[in-house]
């Protein structure tokens, strides 16, 4: 004979397939929801991405902007320091133990160009050449007649040395005379102060006075 739990075993089995189904169907349900919250917090973490991607747009833009204004400002300190160097050529031409006898003007270093015609020197050098912040013809300590070629700068680097190099031996190539490269600035980078060391360049360091506004 059959007991009594053989005998309820297939409504048990029965309600324990209802009882799986429902969880299954719950389970099913409780996914879609999760799935569903998934998909809008991805949502939510493409906005924020598309969001830090316009920020970093923007400050990509503020970074260019921000360079350009530096640029822009040290061009600003270079005309400024070109000019004070114009300005200041007999303390200049004393502090280097030259006395100085005339400031030759972009126009005058144009004539020796076209007087000398030199065709190995492109034109954009040849325009740097006759806007050089400062030439001078000054007399050294044995009463010889020599040149100055100076570019200023608020802190000197090797563009201005390789300028002021460049310049002197176009103006002994052009004169036949003694040129001596000079760099005046505030402050050298330590590629310049090798230079000044040796010797090569000759260095002029502004005050802080020197470069504020009168």
């Amino acid at each position: 004979m059959l007991t009594a739990d053989l005998l309820e075993l297939p409504e048990r089995v029965a309600t324990l397939a209802s009882t799986v189904g429902s969880f299954i169907e719950y389970q099913r349900e409780t996914n879609a929801r999760i799935d569903e919250h998934l998909g809008r917090i991805d949502e939510r973490l493409n906005r924020v991405d598309q969001h830090l991607d316009r920020v970093d747009q923007r400050l990509d833009r503020v970074d260019i902007r921000l360079e350009q204004i530096t640029d822009d400002l040290g061009d600003l300190k270079g005309h400024v320091a070109g000019r004070i160097a114009r300005e200041m050529a007999d303390d200049i031409a004393e502090h280097l133990g030259f006395q100085m006898v005339e400031v030759m003007n972009g126009n005058d270093l144009r004539q020796m160009l076209r007087r000398n015609n030199p065709a190995d020197i492109a034109p954009g050098v040849r325009r740097s050449f006759y806007l050089a912040d400062l030439v001078g013809k000054v007399i050294d300590q044995h009463g010889n007649e020599i040149f100055l070629a100076a570019e200023a700068s608020y802190t000197a680097d090797s563009r201005d040395t390789d300028r002021a190099i460049r310049n002197a031996e176009f103006l002994t190539r052009f004169t036949g005379a003694r040129a001596v490269p000079v760099v005046a600035s505030r402050s050298n980078d330590h590629q310049v102060q090798r230079l000044m060391e040796s010797g090569t360049v000759r260095w002029l360091q502004f005050d802080q006075r020197d470069l504020s506004p009168q």
